[in-house]
């Protein structure tokens, strides 16, 4: 009797392991029906944080969070994967807090928190709201101030039709060093040095570029895998005088193509970072990897002439500058095109209502 028992019960634990797998092994939005919550500060059956939203998502497989127009002055941290958190319109969803990150590692050990929108999950979708860290313009300081936050294992994030401010350095840090990948489109960018600075891969397309300061506006970390890329294409490029186009701490590879870039940028080429302290210099593994392709600059600037050629850049956009990226791993704007029709449905119960997507 007492062996059956044994048996039954090991039999229990078996299937419990089997039931937590299946939970923990989730599929991104668009391969399965996905869960919808609301967040309306307006409507009594709604959550009122987004927070709140987030936390009680937290046994559901896929989720999108809809979130209502409106101000919502909240930090967000996200630990859970396949989740999307979509607003009305990037002028009328707001999150804003102001964090600066000195502050929060006087009494903190790690980063975590000191975005507004921290991130330790995969296959997260970001659509159609503003994020802002507006530490800076109540300080008058451009130290470091994350809009958004990317932690180690944090990969597969797009951000769709966002405006991303901070008033200070690293407004977006994605930082999956081994394996992120990344993808943005029609989005806003402002902040001051290395205020976009992915590690691992990102595409970012059909977005805007301010820089508060004479810094640099990119920054790339590469050095784990020579096919890791920062990708800018169909862009613009703007900020005060003299700003700068980008620079790099360790191994980077700088693709841009078709971008425009105003009479304000420095005669600055792309480079990498050196200390006199040579102790502190990384290696350089794989040389200046700088690559241009039909940008255009009212300044006819020597470093950001075409560098690759016709048949390269074929070769890079077809079938699309995505599937190059990428390798076909991840394909993000088949994910947005997914998430628009889960979104379709609710329009048309009007249930809520989002601007439609730029695909």
């Amino acid at each position: 009797m007492r062996k059956q028992f044994i048996v039954y019960l090991s039999l229990m634990i078996a299937c419990a392991h089997l039931v937590t797998a299946a939970i923990a092994a989730t599929l991104p939005i668009g391969t399965e029906s996905s869960s919808i919550l609301y967040v309306d500060k307006k409507q009594p059956t709604a959550f009122k944080t987004i927070q709140s939203a987030i936390d009680a998502s937290s046994q559901l497989k896929s989720v999108i969070i809809l979130i209502a127009p409106g101000l919502y002055q909240e930090k967000l941290y996200i630990t859970r994967n396949n989740l999307s958190l979509v607003g009305s319109s990037l002028s009328d969803t707001r999150i804003e807090y102001a964090q600066l990150r000195n502050n929060w590692r006087e009494n903190h050990d790690s980063d975590w928190g000191a975005a507004v929108i921290n991130i330790a999950g995969s296959d997260i979708n970001i659509v159609n709201l503003s994020v802002t860290n507006n530490y800076g313009r109540l300080h008058n300081t451009h130290d470091h101030q994350f809009a958004i936050r990317g932690f180690e294992n944090a990969t597969r994030i797009i951000l769709h039709q966002c405006d991303i401010t901070a008033d200070g350095a690293d407004t977006l840090s994605l930082w999956n060093k081994e394996n992120g990948l990344y993808y943005h489109s029609y989005c806003s960018f402002t902040g001051a040095t290395d205020m976009v600075c992915p590690r691992g891969t990102a595409l970012i397309e059909h977005s805007t570029f301010f820089n508060l300061k004479q810094t640099a506006t990119l920054w790339h970390d590469g050095e784990l895998d020579s096919e890791q890329k920062l990708v800018v294409a169909s862009s613009t490029f703007d900020g005060v005088e003299n700003f700068w186009l980008g620079r790099h701490h360790y191994d980077a590879q700088f693709y841009l193509f078709n971008n425009q870039f105003s009479e304000r940028m420095a005669d600055k080429a792309i480079f990498k970072k050196t200390y006199d302290d040579v102790s502190r210099n990384r290696n350089n593994y794989y040389g200046a990897r700088y690559y241009f392709y039909a940008n255009q600059s009212p300044i006819k600037f020597p470093w950001l002439a075409t560098n690759i050629t016709q048949a390269q850049h074929t070769q890079f956009t077809e079938p699309s500058l995505e599937q190059w990226v990428f390798k076909g791993n991840w394909q993000p704007t088949k994910v947005l095109a997914e998430l628009q029709k889960e979104l379709q449905k609710e329009t048309q119960n009007h249930k809520f209502t989002s601007e439609p997507f730029k695909l």
